[in-house]
């Protein structure tokens, strides 16, 4: 009975330089603290009063416990505090994930109406944190196993190719940028000064929808090969970037953006980390 082939396997899950995990880390940190930050100020007028109660499914949690305003404050500091454990890592990381994701979620759990995509993201980043080595330190000299990094690709892949796909399918008007001309002057979501100028410009807003969804399309294939891994990010960083200076959606920008460095290839990421580490040696050394 021959023995079975598991160098395809070995390949798949050998260990791969953990040093984007850092920039992570703390990116992911940062972002959290800019989502949870603003819920502060409504802990009082929506999150810990008796005379507005949100319940929707599937998280009823709302029908059976209902927070005051002082234990709303308290699960809000707690989950700050979370982040800042991660931000400091170490063994303390990862419980940190967990007590920001519990008291992340009970603050959503009274807010019900609506969670917001940069919340549902964070939720799959946080779990990705947790699969991968993100409780250690000095991880510039480390290898690790790539199983976290699979997952958070696999969720970006889910989350671009569905929008992606959905758009070139159904929506039409995106190729045209008429969607997105609409979507720059939306009462909720737009209305930027500069948002605003380029609704108006055809010229933009046209090879911008088009990009918009090619990228969404093509990113789920593209982003596995090295070669087309850090062109695909690229656009991606761009494609935020533009969101942020256009739109009003949150922290959504700085959330996406938090997952790009584990999202790289790992050697490119220790290829360029190399040639960073040379340029300050040979600076340091005139």
């Amino acid at each position: 009975m021959s023995e079975p082939n598991t160098s395809r396997l070995d390949r798949l899950f050998a260990p791969v330089w953990a040093g984007p995990w850092t920039i992570f880390r703390l990116a992911f940190a940062v972002s959290g603290a800019a989502a949870l930050l603003p819920r502060y100020a409504g802990i009082g007028d929506a999150y810990g009063v008796q005379d507005m109660v949100f319940s929707q499914r599937p998280f009823r949690l709302a029908d059976k416990i209902i927070f005051t305003e002082p234990t709303m404050t308290m699960n809000w500091a707690a989950g700050l505090a979370g982040l800042v454990l991660l931000a400091i890592g170490g063994r303390l990381a990862k419980p940190g994930v967990v007590i920001w994701l519990m008291c992340s979620w009970l603050m959503l759990a009274s807010e019900a109406l609506n969670i917001k995509a940069y919340d549902r993201l964070l939720t799959w980043m946080a779990i990705a944190m947790l699969l991968g080595p993100s409780s250690e330190r000095n991880m510039a000299d480390k290898w690790r196993s790539p199983v976290g990094r699979w997952f958070l690709v696999l969720v970006f892949c889910a989350i671009y190719g569905s929008t992606g796909w959905l758009k070139a399918l159904k929506e039409p008007a995106w190729w045209t940028g008429e969607v997105l001309s609409h979507h720059l002057v939306h009462q909720y979501f737009g209305l930027k000064p500069l948002g605003i100028w380029v609704s108006a410009q055809q010229w933009i807003t046209a090879p911008f929808g088009t990009i918009t969804v090619l990228f969404e399309c093509a990113f789920p294939l593209l982003i596995w090969f090295r070669r087309t891994n850090p062109w695909v990010l690229a656009i991606g960083f761009g494609m935020h970037l533009g969101i942020l200076l256009l739109m009003n959606v949150g922290p959504f920008s700085y959330v996406a953006i938090a997952a790009y460095p584990v999202l790289l290839h790992p050697e490119i990421a220790r290829r360029w980390w190399e040639r960073l580490q040379e340029r300050r040696s040979n600076r340091s050394t005139r």
